[in-house]
């Protein structure tokens, strides 16, 4: 059943199973009869619930370290030169992650067509809601493939990440205590963002010509929610100058932008905690990125709407101009008790004014 076919994504096997029960089920509603087709609808989930899953989990069993076995040494180089063996296990994995995603939607595929075919056979409403009662169990079937999809790319999104070590301790070493002099020579440069993205990138992009679209964008989605996690810590035990809050805006934002780009699902609200642990922004009002009077700067505020932020605040008692009823349409995903952590990331702001804040 597991023949690599040239070209394909997928092996034989998701071809040639769905290819046949579709046409099992056909015969069977041709009979006209609901009994019979009843009958060979709950034999053929039966098959494709057990027989068939079992096939594709016996091919995940290896685990995700034969397919990371191929990846580029450094990013951005060509995949790691493997023996003979090597290079078919690793290969082999990617077919049976593409095999259990794919096989998700044939299944559903195969419901819709099945129920379509009921609905020109069968002119009794009983009859119709008798055989999609014993078709959607292929809903439930489908649902169990798709759990081994994603578990097989959360393990691979696993592997994956400790190949980011070196771009997060860049991270971990950044200074957000910046002065002006500091903020304008950040903003010339890529600092750890590029990098960042550049090791993201050269994790994932040799991946994309060996998965199928949906499970490449699973992966890119879970290893980015990992990433992120991870981001959070080290980000959560820095001390910030006001400026350093405006430039992990900064931050944030080319971030949003560039992973924004490598996948066509939204990224923004995974974002979301990391944006509110930066500026302030209202339509139509600036910000200051240096001390009063003529020598400070100002930074031109997003157009569009509130971007809830914490670390750029001029003091702690303004964030109550945007907390509780004075929110408006901000969705806040920072607690009480994390705001006042992030505020006192704030190397500036007095630690019992921020304790004495009515959350």
């Amino acid at each position: 059943m597991f023949r690599k076919v040239p070209g394909a994504l997928t092996s034989s096997m998701v071809d040639d199973a769905f290819y046949i029960l579709k046409k099992c089920g056909a015969r069977a509603l041709a009979t006209g009869s609901v009994q019979c087709v009843a009958a060979l609808v709950g034999e053929l989930n039966d098959s494709l619930a057990n027989t068939y899953r079992a096939a594709l989990q016996s091919r995940l069993a290896g685990g995700p370290a034969r397919l990371v076995a191929a990846a580029p040494q450094a990013p951005g180089g060509p995949p790691a030169a493997l023996d003979a063996a090597a290079a078919a296990a690793a290969t082999e994995h990617a077919v049976a992650i593409n095999n259990a995603d794919v096989s998700a939607d044939y299944a559903a595929k195969l419901r819709h067509e099945l129920e379509g075919m009921a609905e020109r056979v069968f002119p009794g409403v009983g009859e119709r809601e008798r055989v999609r009662s014993v078709l959607s169990d292929l809903t439930k079937t489908g649902g169990d493939f798709r759990s081994l999809a994603t578990r097989a790319l959360e393990a691979l999104s696993d592997a994956l990440l400790p190949r980011l070590r070196a771009a997060l301790d860049q991270v971990g070493a950044a200074s957000y205590l910046l002065g002006d002099d500091d903020y304008l020579q950040a903003e010339a440069e890529d600092g750890w963002v590029g990098r960042l993205l550049a090791a993201l990138d050269g994790q994932l992009r040799w991946l994309q010509p060996r998965l199928t679209p949906g499970a490449w964008e699973g992966l890119f989605h879970s290893l980015l929610d990992k990433l992120l996690a991870r981001l959070e810590v080290l980000l959560s035990r820095k001390q910030f100058s006001q400026l350093g809050g405006l430039q992990l805006d900064r931050d944030v934002r080319a971030l949003v932008a560039a992973t924004g780009e490598m996948t066509s699902r939204t990224v923004r609200d995974k974002f979301a905690r990391l944006t509110q642990a930066g500026p302030m922004r209202l339509a139509g009002e600036a910000v200051r990125i240096g001390g009063g009077g003529a020598g400070g700067g100002r930074l031109p505020h997003h157009n569009t709407h509130v971007m809830a932020t914490v670390l750029s605040l001029e003091s702690v008692q303004e964030f109550l101009d945007y907390w509780g009823d004075d929110a408006g349409h901000i969705t806040w995903r920072l607690t009480p008790a994390e705001v006042r952590a992030v505020l006192a990331q704030r190397q500036d702001f007095a630690r019992d004014v921020i304790a004495a804040l009515p959350l």
